[in-house]
């Protein structure tokens, strides 16, 4: 089913729902983690789909040659689609000190990630996919490597593996290989006389020396002192143009592959 979802967004402040809307910018490390840390326990690390607030019909709209336009989009049938109003929500923030931690979530998406003082990443992602089914992942990243853990069935985290047929042409591939590199092991000298050739050098006069010179680096205003941090979260309204047709036949594709989440 191909889906014809158009999204506009709106980044204008609304009604908080999981906290309140912060802007904090040019503050201590210390004072920037306090709200990096305290993140998960103001509900901004949700990743469950941003609640639907409304919805209504398309407003009347009409260019000169008499169109129903919407966003800036000729609708032929508009009573068709819907407006739909989502409260999306986002946040970010960094100590100076490489510590972050980040996070969004909108009708059919939501992501979180942070970065904590030994270097370790984490963070978890949730999406609708075009067969309904939700899809969710947490994942980590530390000096041991990248692991990630999903929802998906087990048999589809199975390593591949390789069909007879593909060892059969590996097999050969490397043989041939082999016969290949064996015949051609004794390479010619490239430095013996017949593959030298004669070059006109320059006089020794006629060199001159390249030095690579750079204006010494002057750090601007923002560039010095004390590190320093930021964090914000605020909400805000999403209006989402929906086919009323393709909007119910996702819905019943959800509520099948959704039913054993």
């Amino acid at each position: 089913m191909k889906l014809r979802i158009f999204t506009v967004f709106l980044l204008a402040l609304a009604t908080p729902i999981l906290a309140e809307n912060i802007f904090k910018i040019n503050i201590s490390p210390e004072e920037a983690q306090q709200f990096l840390n305290s993140a998960n326990l103001r509900g901004l690390d949700n990743i469950d789909y941003a609640p639907k607030t409304s919805e209504n019909e398309l407003p009347e709209s009409r260019n000169e040659k008499g169109e129903f336009v919407y966003m800036g989009r000729v609708i032929d049938h508009p009573e068709e689609y819907v407006e739909e109003h989502y409260d999306a929500h986002q946040y970010h923030g960094q100590d100076g000190l490489g510590q972050y931690v980040y996070g969004y979530r909108d009708w059919n998406q939501g992501k979180n990630e942070k970065k904590d003082e030994s270097g370790t990443v984490s963070g978890s992602y949730k999406y609708v996919q075009p067969t309904g089914r939700d899809f969710v992942a947490k994942y980590y990243a530390d000096r041991t490597g990248f692991h990630v853990d999903d929802n998906r069935p087990a048999y589809l985290k199975e390593p591949a593996t390789k069909t007879p047929a593909v060892r059969k042409a590996e097999e050969e591939h490397f043989k041939l290989w082999g016969e290949l590199a064996a015949a051609n092991g004794n390479n010619p000298d490239p430095f013996a006389p017949e593959y030298q050739q004669q070059r006109n050098e320059p006089a020794e006069s006629e060199y001159k020396e390249y030095v690579h010179q750079e204006p010494p680096y002057v750090p601007g205003p923002e560039e010095t002192g004390p590190p320093q941090g930021f964090f914000y979260a605020f909400d805000y309204n999403v209006p989402l143009l929906r086919n009323k047709k393709e909007r119910e036949e996702l819905e019943h594709l959800r509520a099948e592959n959704n039913n054993n989440e």
